[in-house]
């Protein structure tokens, strides 16, 4: 993709996938189980706004924190929206403020995403 590269805000919503489990019953996550957390997945649209190819790293930050990760296609995303498997990765970008809600919040965290060099 030749595209002009920007920001783009995202609301991240998270999910639990077999592969948890399996490590969960191995008692360990292995490489696979790490890259394949490592992920989020955006719409055909916000790759394009990003300037960035399927399977480009790009960079999610908010005011918890920051991660590097794998930006996935996936044409079930719709615009604004990121899939991303509820992990280590996603747990850095995890806020609680107990005035707000009992629980820290989990599945919809925004961010902004930008192209990363990592």
């Amino acid at each position: 993709m030749n595209y002009s590269t920007g920001q783009v805000s995202l609301v991240i919503i998270t999910y639990r996938d077999i592969f948890q489990w399996a490590a969960k019953q191995k008692g360990e996550a292995d490489d696979s189980y790490k890259k394949r957390s490592a992920q989020v997945q955006l719409s055909e649209s916000d790759l394009k706004t990003l300037g960035i190819d399927d399977g480009a790293m790009i960079r999610l930050n908010n005011a918890a924190g920051s991660v590097v990760v794998n930006a996935r296609l996936s044409s079930d995303c719709p615009q604004g929206i990121g899939y991303m498997p509820a992990s280590c990765y996603s747990n850095e970008l995890t806020s609680y403020d107990p005035s707000i809600a009992q629980l820290p919040n989990f599945k919809r965290i925004q961010v902004v995403a930008e192209p990363a060099d990592e």
